[in-house]
């Protein structure tokens, strides 16, 4: 046989159990910021919490899960920030499915490359908001709006994704499984010739 399959042992009733935990947890954490970000406590230094939430999820889980996860994300940030229905979600699965797959195959996970993927996604969410909201629109004193709304958001959202990536550390170190973006594959099996005279 010419492919290698993926191993994939079948999971016990703890890891099934702690999987379920955690992705609770996951839940309550993007339901608590989703509430965070619709009350807008901070008023115009609103960060957008969910943005580092997504990308920190998406660099310790696989590729699809990182995509549903993001989308949920994105369409939980459009809700809360009165966007059209799918906006952020198309700007945030695209950041989760990258995020997943750089982790897989290029990067290591930690603080570094989380910072730099959570930027290149703040920088995203916020260049696409001037685009289609402000810009495509030719809102009058369009400076005043990135002064006054745009650039505090998405300077408040990169200052406090650090705490979110060390809360999603936390709890994957608890309750996920060991390196999920590690796949192992089955050494092809080739037939060897016995040699018989």
């Amino acid at each position: 046989m010419k492919y290698r399959l993926p191993l994939r042992d079948p999971l016990s009733r703890t890891e099934k159990r702690n999987r379920a935990v955690k992705w609770g947890i996951f839940i309550l954490m993007m339901l608590l910021f989703y509430t965070l970000m619709r009350v807008g406590i901070f008023n115009r230094w609103q960060p957008y919490f969910i943005i580092p939430l997504t990308a920190a999820v998406a660099m310790f889980e696989s590729e699809i899960t990182a995509c549903i996860f993001s989308m949920f994300g994105g369409f939980m940030t459009d809700i809360a920030c009165g966007y059209l229905f799918g906006f952020s979600a198309v700007w945030l699965m695209t950041v989760g499915v990258l995020a997943s797959l750089l982790v897989r195959n290029l990067i290591r996970v930690n603080i570094v490359n989380f910072m730099l993927i959570s930027f290149a996604a703040v920088v995203a969410e916020f260049s696409m908001d001037y685009l289609f909201n402000v810009f495509i629109w030719n809102v009058k004193h369009s400076d005043v709006v990135i002064m006054m709304t745009i650039l505090p958001s998405a300077i408040s959202t990169v200052v406090v994704s650090p705490a979110v990536y060390y809360l999603v550390r936390m709890v994957e170190r608890r309750l996920g499984e060991e390196n999920v973006n590690v796949v192992n594959y089955t050494e092809p099996v080739t037939e060897e010739k016995s040699e018989e005279e």
